[in-house]
């Protein structure tokens, strides 16, 4: 279900490891309460710890815990931030250094930040890929099949656009079900790109949830029971949300 096979070296040397890189505990999409998130940097040390991992904070627009992860020993994470653009459309994208990444989040990205969206700035896709070919990065397509606004297989027109200039697609996100992240794996095949894989955390059962599925431990069967322990991550996700926007 998880294409470890298809994971680019960018992230793979980023680790120290004997045997297969499947034996790692990876998660690549991750949010904390810097954003829209509930997750903080002593639960991840701690859930983390005698993990062999790999990690990749990724809020929206913003950095802060993303930096943060590197002065905590016990975390080996890649600096990361989930790019919003103007019209919803999100960019993962993976840097080499975080001193590249707070470079980028202050000239690019920050002078535009919707005063009201959390998710969204006032800048096209196009500006943002431009500005990220200036650093050492890795790009990725998050939730390509998602609900709602997060569907852009039907929402934007120039999908196939982006996906010509992009590294990887997420062909596992932990939030969707198995059908709509085996869509994503078409496209990933169809354009011959690498993956990226996370469990799009916010909440602690999030994380816990998707280690399950990483060691074999839950199945699609029991994600739907899983689902509606959701209902209350989804709620409080929501009142984060609301309450950007009133702050503003």
């Amino acid at each position: 279900m998880i294409e470890f096979d298809k994971l680019d070296e960018f992230f793979k040397r980023k680790i120290i490891l004997e045997g297969e890189y499947s034996g790692v505990y990876y998660d690549l999409h991750l949010h904390t309460i810097a954003s829209d998130g509930f997750l903080n940097i002593k639960f991840l040390k701690s859930f983390l710890k005698e993990k062999n991992h790999l990690i990749s904070i990724t809020d929206h627009n913003e950095i802060r815990k993303s930096i943060k992860s590197f002065e905590v020993e016990g975390i080996n994470s890649i600096p990361g931030i989930e790019i919003g653009c103007e019209d919803g459309m999100e960019i993962l994208a993976y840097f080499e250094d975080p001193r590249e990444l707070e470079e980028f989040y202050k000239v690019y990205l920050e002078p535009y930040k919707n005063r009201y969206r959390m998710a969204k700035s006032y800048k096209s896709w196009e500006y943002y890929i431009e500005a990220l070919g200036k650093f050492k990065t890795h790009t990725s397509l998050p939730h390509l099949n998602g609900y709602a606004q997060k569907n852009y297989i039907k929402n934007k027109k120039y999908l196939e656009e982006i996906i010509k200039v992009v590294d990887s697609i997420e062909t596992y996100n932990h939030s969707l079900d198995k059908v709509r992240n085996l869509r994503a794996r078409d496209l990933r095949e169809k354009y011959d790109l690498k993956a990226t894989f996370g469990s799009d955390a916010h909440t602690r059962f999030d994380m816990k949830s998707y280690a399950k599925l990483e060691t074999n431990e839950v199945f699609e069967e029991l994600k739907i029971i899983e689902g509606a322990k959701k209902l209350y991550s989804i709620i409080g996700l929501g009142g984060k949300h609301l309450k950007y926007i009133f702050k503003k």
